[in-house]
């Protein structure tokens, strides 16, 4: 979740922001989301700290953690693209 537009939705559904998002792959949205980390980093080393450390944490393998769901969900929509062929 973002740290910037997804921190009350966040807190809504008892997690925490875990980084900094970005639409697209363009070279203004990349830019965007560098630029609010950086400032967070020279303006507060505590926040931004707190934020790595977050980040870290995630299990990001293809065994566990979100990565896990995004398979299960590809499943799910192949299987459900399947019945209704």
């Amino acid at each position: 979740m973002d740290y910037d537009d997804d921190a009350e939705k966040a807190e809504s559904l008892g997690m925490e922001v875990n980084g900094f998002s970005f639409d697209g792959s363009d070279a203004a949205g990349i830019d965007y989301a560098l630029n609010r980390a950086f400032s967070l980093y020279f303006s507060d080393r505590e926040a931004w700290r707190t934020l790595a450390q977050r980040g870290m944490s995630v299990d990001w393998s293809w065994t566990g953690g979100p990565s896990q769901e995004y398979l299960e969900l590809y499943h799910r929509a192949i299987a459900a693209a399947k019945s209704s062929h």
